[in-house]
C-alpha cells in the first residue's frame, strides 16, 4: 500500500519498538536515514535501533551520535532507502516482514505493508526530513548532520543531475541547525586512505574501452581487494564512479567480485542514458544515473561482457553510436 508523509508519521506515532534496516554496502543516504529516523523516534520516547547487515565504514561513526543504543525486543520493522529486500543481504528475511518502507527508488518492488515512495526526491533523507518535521521533532546538530550526509552523498556533493532546489534548501536548513558540513564534506568527498589510493591505482590498470570510448570498464577481482590492507566497503564502493569521470565516457562500469563466483556491476551514466534500464535487464535497478546488478556465475570478465553488450544496445537506441 502506498502512503504519504502524513500517513507515515501517523503510523510511526501509533507503533513502537522499531528495528530500522539500512541496506548492505551502506552509503551515506541509507545511514543518514536510519540514524536520523532512529534518533527522532527516540526523542519521541519510542524504542528504536538502526541496523545494517554489513560492517559500517568508520568514517560514518559520527552519524550514530544522533541516536543511542537501546535494549529491547523489536516488533516493528522499517526499511529506509531499500528498494528490494535482496539489498539486505543476510537480513532479507527480516526485511520481508517490514511494516513500512521509506524510499526514493523508482525500482522499489513494494515488499513492505506500507511504502512511502517519492522518486522525485534526490535522496531518501529528503523524505525522512519531511517525516521528522511531521512528527514535530526539533532538529539538533546530530539529526541535522545525518540528514545533510544523506542529501550530500546521494547528489555527489550537489553535483549530480538529481539535485533540485529543494535539495539545496534542505541542506541549507541543516547547516543553519548545526550540521558539521565542513568535516562531513571532507570525510565524504575529499579524504582518501592510503589503501584507497592503492586500490584505485590497481583498478585503473584493468580499464578497457568499448563503443569508440563511450563505455569504460574497470575490474576489482577478489584477489585484488584482498591484497590491499586498510580498505573497507566504502573504499571498494568508491570505485564505481571512476570510469564515468573519463572524458567522452557515457557509460562507466565497475565490476567487483564480492566473493568467489559472485559479482556486482555498478553502472554510472551521462544524462543521455538511463542506466537503471540496463541494470533491470539483469534483475537489478537503481536510479537513472546510478544503478547496479549482480551475477552469480561465470567469470568477472563474462559478467562485464554482459553489461557491456546491453550498454552498447542502449547507446545504439539513443543514437550515440
Amino acid at each position: 500500500m502506498r502512503i504519504d508523509v502524513k500517513e507515515a508519521a501517523e503510523f510511526l506515532r501509533e507503533n513502537n519498538d522499531y528495528l530500522i534496516l539500512m541496506h548492505a554496502s551502506p552509503d551515506g543516504d541509507t545511514l543518514g536515514c536510519g540514524t536520523a529516523l532512529c534518533g527522532a523516534l527516540q526523542r519521541l520516547g519510542k524504542n528504536a535501533k538502526a541496523v545494517c547487515p554489513d560492517e559500517i565504514p568508520h568514517k560514518f561513526d559520527y552519524l550514530f551520535n544522533a541516536c543511542t543504543e537501546q535494549d529491547f525486543e523489536p516488533k516493528t520493522v522499517v526499511c529506509v532507502d531499500v528498494a528490494d529486500t535482496k539489498l539486505l543481504g543476510d537480513m532479507k528475511e527480516v526485511g520481508d516482514t517490514a511494516k513500512l518502507c521509506i524510499d526514493h527508488h523508482v525500482s522499489n518492488i513494494d515488499y513492505a505493508e506500507r511504502t512511502l515512495l517519492e522518486a522525485e526526491s534526490a535522496a531518501a533523507c529528503e523524505i525522512v526530513f519531511d517525516i521528522i518535521n511531521e512528527l514535530g521533532v526539533r532538529f539538533d546538530a546530530a539529526l541535522a548532520s545525518s540528514i545533510y550526509t544523506g542529501v550530500a552523498t546521494d547528489t555527489g556533493c550537489f553535483k549530480f543531475s538529481n539535485t533540485t532546489p529543494r535539495t539545496h534548501k534542505i541542506a541549507a536548513e541543516m547547516i543553519e541547525l548545526g550540521a558539521d558540513f565542513v568535516n562531513i564534506n571532507y570525510e565524504m568527498f575529499d579524504m582518501k586512505t592510503p589503501g584507497r589510493i592503492e586500490l584505485e591505482q590497481a583498478a585503473m590498470k584493468t580499464i578497457r574501452y568499448s563503443a569508440n570510448g563511450h563505455i569504460a570498464v574497470i575490474y576489482a577481482p577478489f584477489s585484488m581487494i584482498n591484497s590491499i590492507e586498510g580498505i573497507d566497503s566504502d573504499d571498494i564502493g568508491a570505485l564505481a564512479s571512476m570510469p564515468r569521470k573519463i572524458q567522452g565516457v557515457d557509460i562507466g562500469i565497475c565490476v567487483k567480485e564480492k566473493k568467489k563466483g559472485e559479482y556486482k556491476a555498478s553502472i554510472r551514466t551521462s544524462q543521455r542514458i538511463d542506466c537503471s534500464k540496463i541494470a533491470q535487464k539483469f534483475g537489478g535497478g537503481g536510479h537513472e544515473r546510478s544503478s547496479g546488478c549482480s551475477f552469480y556465475e561465470g567469470t568477472i570478465e563474462e559478467a562485464a561482457d554482459r553489461v557491456v553488450a546491453e550498454s552498447e544496445e542502449a547507446l545504439r537506441k539513443a543514437g550515440i553510436i
